[in-house]
């Protein structure tokens, strides 16, 4: 987007007024914190711009088979359909809570608890809050366990 607004010659000041946004938060949005627009905004950047916010889906082969869009939270490639936009990775942290399946110990994120505002930390202890599976890149579903690859979110010991 960045490469975008400048080809057309736009301040960031412009565009951010244009798209009802401040121009830090499209600052440091440019600078590759998607945390700092939302999901509004970041489809009236793109279509001021003229840019398919769809490619960026299909560099992640994972995402693309699970038809993921570019809806949610403001971060372009998130899919607040499909599930859950962050989850806390930290298995001692209360946002997470623990169940057994067939005598099997899990952790299920609860992001409501950790990520009530979409930031990049967790709320309730400080981790980086993980955006896509951590082992295969996908986009993040309900539950403990990835729909892709089968992989638990938060490893449990």
């Amino acid at each position: 987007m960045k490469e975008a607004r400048r080809g057309l010659g736009i301040s960031q000041s412009e565009l951010a007024a244009e798209v009802g946004c401040k121009q830090s938060a499209l600052s440091m949005f440019e600078q590759g914190d998607p945390t700092k627009l939302n999901d509004e905004v970041v489809e009236k950047l793109s279509r001021r711009l003229n840019v398919d916010l769809a490619p960026r889906e299909k560099e992640n082969p994972a995402a693309t088979l699970q038809g993921g869009g570019a809806a949610g939270g403001g971060e372009p490639g998130r899919d607040r359909v499909a599930g859950i936009s962050a989850f806390c990775p930290n298995p001692a942290c209360p946002g997470n809570e623990e169940y057994f399946v067939e005598g099997r110990r899990f952790l299920r994120p609860v992001p409501e608890k950790c990520d009530p505002a979409g930031g990049r930390f967790c709320a309730l202890c400080g981790e980086i809050l993980e955006r896509k599976c951590p082992n295969c890149g996908a986009l993040l579903h309900p539950g403990a366990v990835c729909t892709f690859c089968g992989e638990r979110y938060i490893a449990v010991e």
